[in-house]
């Protein structure tokens, strides 16, 4: 952990040391929101955890139970935090107003998260990453939550040809999820500038880790890439290996939304930032990069691009690091590293 890194987590300790804050994580049973309901509870924090189960995990609340038990059965029970799930839906305000009620903070990482499946499906689209997140931020708003934070998403960046990219320059949208993720915004700042009530966006690159579904038709090109690895299949790179993308483990991800808790007013007015790892890679060299790590003779080969997918992709994080002092802590190798062991224990491969 570098120095950097490791300031950032000890602001983020001291801030939570002596609190017992109320929190409400959506898309708790998801990949983002079990990582972050996890590092809340080890902060002693109360969680309410909200999902409807169309993509994430009934799996993933067992677990989390599972660990809030063993540890809560040696803690102090002053400095554990509390841990209950409501299975609900979004799309209905009044589902929103009864969770928000008594919560101090929000992070929402519920929503539908698939380029291609927007394509497919816009209306489902619009109804769960458009409608549920204007309901979530009205709801929060009524039961004066201190603040939002939320999961934007890089797509936003869109035909925009700057890299890297800087969270003041956008392009136009090629994607149902990219125009959902902007209007996600736009009502937040709306929101602060109208009611003063406070929120901050994260621009998630592409996020990776423990809890990523591997299984998915829609699965991210990491986990996606390491099941046919480990399975010995050969897999497919979209496009000819030379699109980039920023790949961000899920602790910094965690890491960063934390900052956004403890985060000075005057950055928490409808802003958003970049959450990424501020460095990129060849999807040719990722590919690569895993075989290598699994220590595997699988082959590769080149397909057609993807509808909708940007070709080119790099944050700036400088914005982060300024107002947040957010530094990522694992490099690209150390994050897969990392990660290994889990993605070989879910697919039952040793």
């Amino acid at each position: 952990m570098n120095e950097y890194n490791y300031k950032s987590y000890e602001s983020i300790i001291r801030w939570f040391s002596g609190k017992k804050l109320n929190f409400l994580v959506t898309g708790a049973a998801g990949f983002i929101g079990t990582n972050l309901v996890l590092k809340l509870l080890e902060l002693g924090q109360n969680v309410t955890g909200a999902d409807n189960f169309l993509t994430g995990k009934r799996s993933n609340i067992a677990l989390i139970n599972e660990l809030h038990a063993k540890v809560a059965k040696d803690a102090d029970e002053r400095k554990g935090g509390n841990f209950s799930f409501i299975e609900c839906d979004l799309r209905d305000i009044n589902e929103c107003r009864r969770i928000t009620a008594g919560i101090d903070f929000v992070f929402h990482e519920a929503g539908l998260g698939s380029v291609p499946w927007s394509l497919e499906d816009p209306l489902l689209f619009h109804a769960d990453d458009d409608t549920a997140f204007f309901n979530i931020l009205n709801a929060s708003k009524e039961n004066a939550v201190k603040k939002l934070i939320y999961a934007s998403s890089s797509a936003v960046y869109g035909t925009c040809k700057k890299l890297p990219a800087v969270e003041n320059k956008i392009g136009g949208q090629v994607s149902m999820y990219a125009s959902a993720k902007l209007t996600n915004e736009i009502y937040a700042k709306t929101f602060y500038n109208v009611f003063g009530f406070e929120s901050i966006g994260f621009r998630y690159f592409n996020i990776y880790g423990d809890f990523q579904d591997p299984d998915s038709k829609y699965a991210a090109v990491i986990p996606a890439w390491i099941k046919n690895i480990l399975g010995g299949k050969t897999f497919i790179v979209n496009g000819d290996g030379k699109t980039t993308r920023d790949f961000c483990y899920v602790d910094d991800v965690v890491k960063i939304n934390l900052l956004g808790v403890i985060a000075d007013k005057k950055y928490a007015e409808g802003s958003v930032y970049n959450a990424a790892s501020g460095s990129s890679v060849t999807l040719k060299d990722l590919a690569e990069m895993l075989v290598r790590l699994l220590n595997s003779n699988v082959k590769y080969e080149f397909g057609p691009f993807r509808q909708g997918d940007i070709k080119y992709s790099a944050a700036d994080i400088t914005k982060a690091k300024n107002d947040l002092g957010y530094f990522p802590g694992s490099t690209l190798e150390e994050g897969l590293e990392k990660s290994l062991n889990w993605y070989k224990k879910v697919l039952k491969i040793h």
